[in-house]
């Protein structure tokens, strides 16, 4: 069979249809997002303090998002292939009730200190209010789009994710060109279409009876327990690549490289949203295997090798877009930091090939393992990173994340290997959290 034989029968198959699907939507917004950049960064519209309040109300939202959803979207997630129909339905509905209160506790703390956030950070008042409330809509939103995944209900995942993007940039542009509203019309325009997600979210719950007020107070308190080390893991996410700017603003950086450096890193972490694109469709296929007790050493290698395949394909061609994009797409002086983009795919790779073994950690709710990986990798990516962006600055920030992500990695081997050699061989009981 030749290789476009080949090509165009793997095409057919329902697992790359899928996947497909999950990465054409999860690249939509991103699409739109790169294509109105000329536009919301024309000083008629908004100005560079408009953009600069937008950039701290997102890196605020990073911080707060993983506080307010303590963890449970991974929760819920592994309960919707753990429980029955009834108690999944009770355990959904406190976690909206305990990101709920998460929210109120962080705008009350947001206006306790609202005073030095704004001396300090320029924290503007009406953030207090903005971010907690956006911050609530974007869990249930998410958790949302968390059961339509796990219900494979893959279209209906594409045309939310779509329909939701469009009138999110829709009403952005519409209120900052016709309107004149500067970067409120930017937030305006997330909210709205947050609110349009979570109305139809209501009707999509009801209608599938997932909406249930007979829990229990011992599952409130379960999953605030799990919450606590999954929310120090969203830091340490955030430490392994996010921060990046954080450290490099410490060192002063010049900002003529800092912008080569920043495109790289945009490009580099395409290799990211193809690995959780894969990942929308591989982490429900792992999860009901396990539920069901199918899951053996065969299936499990069969499933890792079908991921690392669509990965690593998918990834070579991520990198012949981008080189594509370098040498002809793009200004030449940005060619320099090629060596940065590759350093950065091959972190987000790494990432995104382990996180496959992470989700044996999540699905048995391995609280206590989950908060050790994440305490020893949270201490040895500060230490990696000031030691690196001290000594070699940019080049060392990319090699610092190549470093954490190894290091996590290894962390990861370590801690689930037990874990999952124990579910692939039935020695537990599947449903059974530590």
């Amino acid at each position: 069979m030749s290789i476009t034989s080949q090509v165009r029968e793997g095409l057919k198959n329902p697992a790359f249809k899928s996947v497909g699907t999950y990465i054409f939507t999860n690249f939509f917004s991103k699409g739109i997002s790169f294509l109105l950049i000329p536009l919301f960064t024309n000083p008629l519209y908004l100005s560079p303090t408009d953009n600069g309040l937008l950039s701290l109300f997102s890196s605020n939202m990073i911080l707060l998002a993983p506080f307010v959803s303590l963890g449970m979207i991974q929760s819920c997630t592994a309960d919707f292939y753990k429980k029955s129909e009834s108690d999944f339905a009770a355990s959904f509905t406190s976690s909206f009730i305990i990101s709920f209160l998460m929210a109120a506790l962080a705008a009350i703390l947001l206006f306790i200190f609202r005073d030095m956030l704004q001396q300090k950070f320029q924290f503007p008042t009406s953030f207090v209010f903005i971010l907690p409330g956006l911050a609530f809509l974007i869990f249930s939103g998410e958790q949302l789009f968390a059961l339509i995944r796990n219900r494979n209900e893959v279209k209906r995942f594409a045309i939310m994710g779509i329909s939701k993007s469009i009138i999110e940039y829709a009403v952005s542009v519409v209120l900052i060109v016709f309107f004149l509203t500067g970067w409120m019309g930017r937030i305006w325009g997330i909210a709205i279409s947050l609110i349009v997600v979570n109305l139809i979210a209501v009707v999509y719950y009801i209608k599938n009876k997932y909406i249930s007020f007979q829990f229990k107070k011992t599952q409130l308190i379960d999953e605030l327990k799990f919450g606590v080390p999954i929310f120090a893991f969203q830091l340490c996410v955030f430490m392994l690549g996010t921060s990046n700017k954080l450290f490099l603003a410490i060192y002063n950086v010049d900002k003529y490289q800092l912008g080569i450096y920043s495109i790289a890193c945009v490009f580099g972490t395409m290799i990211g949203v193809v690995s959780q694109s894969i990942l929308l469709y591989a982490q429900p296929q792992l999860y009901k295997s396990i539920s069901k007790g199918e899951a053996t050493i065969q299936t499990a290698k069969r499933d890792f090798l079908r991921y690392f395949m669509m990965l690593t394909g998918l990834s070579v061609a991520c990198i012949l877009v981008v080189l594509f994009a370098y040498y002809f797409l793009i200004d030449k002086v940005y060619l320099s930091g090629i060596k940065y983009f590759f350093l950065v795919a091959l972190a987000s790779y790494i990432w995104g090939l382990n996180y496959f073994l992470f989700l044996f950690l999540l699905y048995h709710k391995q609280k206590r393992k989950i908060l050790k990986v994440t305490l020893i990798s949270l201490a040895c990516s500060i230490t990696v990173n000031i030691i690196m962006v001290k000594n070699f600055l940019i080049l060392g920030d990319a090699l610092a994340s190549l470093i954490n992500t190894i290091i996590f990695s290894l962390l990861i081997i370590i801690f689930a290997q037990k874990i999952i050699k124990d579910t692939l061989t039935k020695k537990i009981i599947p449903a059974v959290a530590e």
